[in-house]
């Protein structure tokens, strides 16, 4: 059974945030793809906030450069604090919640609800 137990700790570390003029340079060369729904979050290699927005995801794989704008509780994505991702199954789905740590001490701040995922890829 490999849920939520094993998949919650993916990408518990800390991550910087990035402003949009920070984003430029991660997605550059790169082209927009057609939002998909649900990711492996077992090939995610970084995590990226990006402040007030939500978070760039690169993957171990295929090179694929992932966008996720967080639908909800979006002031509380900034430096400072580190996404835990819980998903349900073994994918990472739009609309499954992350929650949003304090840095130092781990307590919760928030709970965001994760947008589709748009794929960026270099042609």
């Amino acid at each position: 059974m490999i849920r939520a137990a094993l998949l919650a700790v993916l990408l518990a570390a800390p991550a910087a945030a990035l402003t949009a003029d920070r984003l430029a340079p991660l997605i550059a060369g790169r082209v927009a793809g057609p939002p998909v729904a649900c990711i492996d979050p077992r090939e995610i290699e970084t995590t990226h906030l990006i402040a007030g927005t939500g978070f760039v995801l690169t993957m171990r794989t295929g090179g694929t450069i992932y966008l996720n704008r967080v639908t909800t509780a979006q002031s509380f994505v900034h430096d400072g604090v580190t996404p835990r991702f819980v998903p349900a199954a073994a994918r990472l789905c739009s609309g499954e919640r992350v929650e949003l740590l304090n840095e130092n001490s781990r307590a919760p701040v928030a709970t965001a609800r994760l947008g589709d995922f748009i794929p960026y890829r270099k042609p």
